[in-house]
């Protein structure tokens, strides 16, 4: 009767060590899953819904402005803060009506960070960095495990097929958008040298299945497996 008893009781404490472990393993997936979508809303330090005046606090005013675009010219124009640099801005322009700043390594503009601001709101809604050094700096930061001159393969193991690839026949350059996670690739060479994230407020709500997809790369690397 008393082994009896003892049984019972031997199971009573597994099944409530069992349920506990689920529990907890539970809870710690959760965390993880936000913690993921927290995480890829910032870059580089950034987060995406920052003000302009954070990132001034953050970083000061930029050494360069982005033109902004007008109907029918093409992207790319840039104008120097610095007066004695060429092109400079016009004397008295206000910087917050230039949408893209950029914030760059030195006196070349390659590594560089590019921040984008909501022309109404003023807040942060797109970041890029970029480094197409040899040898590559660290002046991106990784993006949730994938950093600058990480193969194609390192990507796709962290976060699955993108959303939409493409290879530009002039330059070569491969673009890998997985727009369900609001983040984006550049590759030359089949290394990572850009990357971005777009957002437009709140932590992202990333898809279960890309989480699942990271998260067991994520373990097979803490465990070598």
């Amino acid at each position: 009767m008393a082994s009896g008893a003892k049984s019972v009781r031997s199971r009573v404490v597994r099944s409530v060590l069992l349920v506990g472990v689920v529990a907890c393993s539970i809870v710690w997936t959760y965390h993880s899953y936000r913690r993921f979508g927290e995480q890829l809303s910032v870059l580089s330090g950034i987060a995406i819904s920052e003000t302009r005046g954070n990132i001034r606090y953050k970083l000061g005013d930029p050494p360069v402005v982005y033109a902004n675009e007008q109907p029918g010219e093409s992207g790319g124009n840039i104008f120097y803060t610095d007066p004695q640099k060429d092109p400079a801005l016009p004397p008295g322009a206000d910087l917050n009506r230039y949408r893209t700043w950029l914030y760059n390594n030195g006196a070349s503009l390659d590594p560089r960070l590019d921040v984008t601001f909501d022309a109404n709101l003023g807040r942060v809604t797109k970041i890029d960095c970029i480094d197409r050094s040899e040898p590559p700096t660290v002046y991106c930061s990784r993006l949730v495990g994938a950093g600058i001159d990480d193969p194609e393969s390192r990507i796709v193991a962290l976060f699955g097929a993108p959303t939409r690839q493409s290879i530009d026949d002039e330059s070569g350059v491969k673009t890998m958008d997985y727009s369900d996670i609001g983040a984006e690739f550049l590759l030359a060479r089949q290394r990572v040298y850009a990357i971005s994230i777009v957002g437009t407020g709140a932590a992202r709500q990333a898809p279960i299945s890309r989480f699942l997809i990271w998260f067991s790369s994520d373990l097979r690397t803490e465990f070598k497996l």
